[in-house]
């Protein structure tokens, strides 16, 4: 009886295309690493200090590496029930924070603690490169792994997550941007006096004609909105004039190449001021077409 129910239900059962992925569910990084490069100035003040507090330079070697790894503070077992956690955090966790902690210092504004880099920004800064400085796509960091990082590190007290916010116009979420906490601060090994008093100080140098004292909670949100305000604009100028671009390049990508060098200087004179073009040589001119065609795939390395 029981074979003839189990037989009935088996042929009950509609065949479909759902099954278990062939894919590997393998950390692609598991690994990554965040240090300046050489080019980068030193920061000023408790930035500075802080970065040196997670930072240093190996005297054998010569290379840059981890003073110390901020995923093996206590910090984060004394608060590991209050943020929802039973566990300690996998092998490939503890990398990223301990990479992702010099990079939010080094991108960091001083006056209202946002990180100035977004979540894809992030993760691309902390994905491998070859020596082109290209991101390895097989090694990266993706924007997901930042994205499930960032909520836990909320509930720990280390950062706040702004409400995103919804463009009618072009149909897309605004890029999220995260502020750190003074919790965070303090995890850093920083003096939180120092560092309050910089912040205070950047306020007072940025928020000219606002009666609010710096350092106070509506200093600090106006300075934040007025951030918030900036980036917005410059978000929306970027996706503008990316797909003004690429209207562009796909009505040129059906022209033949004299064609297309000739609309593009068209283009050209109409979009640029007058006294640009009055002291631009007929080289220099054709210089600046070949370059405007680089940048849309279209100039030297087309093929017939």
């Amino acid at each position: 009886m029981k074979k003839q129910i189990l037989m009935k239900l088996h042929n009950e059962i509609k065949l479909d295309k759902r099954h278990r992925g062939t894919h590997s569910i393998i950390c692609k990084c598991p690994k990554p690493e965040w240090f300046a490069p050489p080019n980068y100035k030193p920061l000023p003040g408790e930035l500075g200090h802080a970065m040196r507090k997670l930072v240093m330079k190996d005297k054998k070697n010569g290379k840059i590496c981890l003073r110390r790894q901020i995923s093996r503070d206590p910090y984060f077992i004394k608060l590991r029930k209050a943020a929802g956690r039973k566990r300690d955090f996998r092998p490939d966790k503890q990398a990223l924070i301990d990479a992702i902690f010099p990079l939010l210092i080094q991108k960091v504004d001083m006056g209202s603690w946002i990180v100035t880099a977004n979540i894809t920004q992030l993760a691309n800064e902390l994905s491998p490169k070859n020596k082109q400085k290209e991101i390895i796509q097989e090694t990266k960091v993706t924007p997901s792994r930042i994205s499930r990082l960032l909520p836990e590190m909320m509930r720990y007290g280390l950062c706040e997550l702004p409400s995103l916010k919804w463009d009618p116009t072009k149909k897309h979420w605004m890029p999220r941007h995260i502020i750190l906490t003074e919790r965070f601060w303090q995890l850093c090994g920083i003096n939180i006096d120092k560092i309050l008093y910089q912040r205070n100080k950047r306020l007072e140098e940025e928020l000219e004609g606002i009666i609010e004292d710096p350092g106070t909670y509506e200093s600090i949100n106006i300075a934040r909105n007025r951030w918030y305000e900036k980036m917005q604009i410059a978000t929306l100028k970027y996706r503008r004039e990316k797909a003004t671009r690429e209207k562009r390049r796909k009505k040129l990508s059906s022209l033949p190449l004299d064609q297309r060098r000739y609309t593009m200087a068209s283009w050209i004179i109409r979009s640029s001021p007058n006294h640009v073009l009055f002291n631009m040589d007929h080289e220099s001119f054709n210089r600046l077409v070949w370059k405007n065609l680089n940048q849309l795939n279209l100039g030297l390395n087309w093929k017939t």
